[in-house]
């Protein structure tokens, strides 16, 4: 390479930096120096507010009321509560403490196992008259007949009671007082053959009792008797 002639300017050296550039890079340095140099500060605990602090509002949807139970629903109800049907030994329990409150004469307890409109019917009286509360019927037989005396003796036994749902009774009816539009869906009916319904020359029972349970709420009470009974 040659020489560049004298008085020509040196194009193989860089050019220096602009000033301008250097002095804009320069005052950027200063200021970051400037960020570091002081710590960040934070409230202490003693200069934070006593008072409580609270949360955010959340809006919530109002809880729906549930639908009133109900037996039994369709398949196109869109919300439904059903009720848990009855075992049969709630019937069963329910016999039991009939004959009880029966041979101990307890008219109130007996009323107690009872819906409000049971009634006792005849059943050797063809349908014919009206028939008597339940209650008011037993009342009277605890008047004129002494039924303690059966206290020790098999009024009944399990293993002859005859059970049967409202569907049972709709496939096979029985008795006619019995009507089908009168069977609520959770309805029983246990016929009870009596095994002791004499004692000495008394007559304190029929031959057997038709005892018609209806479901009122958690529990089963008596709705109707059927009975082949008069008395004397």
């Amino acid at each position: 390479m040659h020489a560049p002639p004298a008085g020509s300017p040196d194009t193989s050296r860089p050019s220096p930096a602009c000033p301008s550039l250097l002095v804009a890079v320069i005052a950027g340095w200063s200021l970051l120096g400037c960020g570091r140099g002081e710590p960040a500060s934070f409230p202490t605990a003693a200069e934070l507010s006593d008072e409580r602090r609270r949360p955010d509002g959340v809006a919530l949807d109002p809880a729906s009321t549930p639908p009133p139970p109900t037996n039994q629903a369709d398949a196109e109800d869109s919300v439904v509560t059903l009720r848990t049907p009855l075992g049969i030994s709630a019937a069963l329990d329910v016999v039991d403490e009939f004959f009880r409150r029966v041979v101990a004469e307890d008219s109130e307890a007996l009323s107690e196992l009872l819906t409000r409109d049971a009634l006792a019917i005849h059943t050797g009286s063809g349908g014919s008259g009206q028939p008597p509360s339940a209650g008011l019927w037993w009342e009277q037989r605890f008047r004129r007949l002494e039924y303690g005396k059966l206290a020790g003796e098999p009024v009944y036994r399990e293993s002859e009671l005859q059970i049967f749902r409202a569907e049972d009774v709709l496939a096979t009816p029985q008795h006619p007082a019995i009507q089908p539009e009168t069977l609520d869906d959770q309805d029983v009916v246990i016929r009870v053959p009596i095994a002791t319904a004499r004692v000495a020359t008394d007559r304190l029972l029929g031959d057997e009792i038709v005892v018609w349970l209806r479901r009122d709420g958690p529990r089963f009470r008596i709705y109707r008797l059927l009975e082949d009974f008069q008395l004397q």
